[in-house]
């Protein structure tokens, strides 16, 4: 088996279990009471050490699963954006995740910070990656079109363009709008295509 195809199952793996013991803590906190690492633990069926891999602590877990409620999940939006044009895909995935962050958007700061404390304290990555995975899926079958560099960095600006990240930025630096907001990511993703497509590639 080559490298890559050993990578891209270890990633895989992670990303599954992630998946489980967030499924799991939000199956704890629907009983609506407090939870430890260790019911956590027990029902993803996970170590309380691989636990601590991906949430340090409690707190962090429950924010995250807490928001996570309110996702859909990457193979969703594939589902839902199957059907359009590349350029339809990008716009509606950021819309998705951009009205996302404004409609949770408390939860979604306290976590933030939450989050870059851990980070600074721990050196570790501890965020998910569900804008990174969702485009991946969206974008997957148009490697014909565009070159792989393209392809990879479309991916990767798209997925900065929306989001929590990118609101705090145009609401408490820039001043905007969540409509401003709206419509000056999605402009920046639109002047980006035009790029790409004038290239000829």
């Amino acid at each position: 088996m080559k490298s890559n195809s050993l990578k891209e199952g270890r990633i895989n793996q992670k990303i599954k279990t992630r998946a489980r013991i967030l499924n799991a803590a939000k199956t704890l906190m629907s009983n609506n009471r407090n939870i430890s690492l260790e019911e956590v633990a027990h029902k993803a069926e996970v170590s309380r050490a691989t636990i601590y891999r991906y949430f340090p602590n409690i707190d962090l877990l429950c924010t995250e699963a807490s928001l996570d409620i309110h996702y859909l999940s990457p193979d969703e939006l594939y589902e839902k954006a199957k059907d359009m044009t590349l350029e339809n895909r990008i716009y509606y995935i950021q819309k998705y995740y951009n009205q996302l962050a404004q409609n949770h958007e408390l939860i979604f700061r306290r976590y933030l910070s939450a989050v870059l404390k851990e980070s600074t304290e721990s050196k570790k990555k501890i965020r998910g990656a569900r804008r990174v995975d969702a485009m991946n899926l969206v974008m997957d079958s148009f490697k014909n079109e565009l070159s792989k560099e393209d392809l990879k960095n479309l991916k990767n600006i798209a997925s900065i363009l929306m989001g929590i990240d990118s609101l705090i930025v145009a609401k408490d630096v820039c001043g905007l709008s969540n409509k401003q907001t709206n419509d000056t990511l999605k402009w920046g993703v639109e002047m980006i295509l035009k790029g790409i497509y004038s290239t000829g590639k």
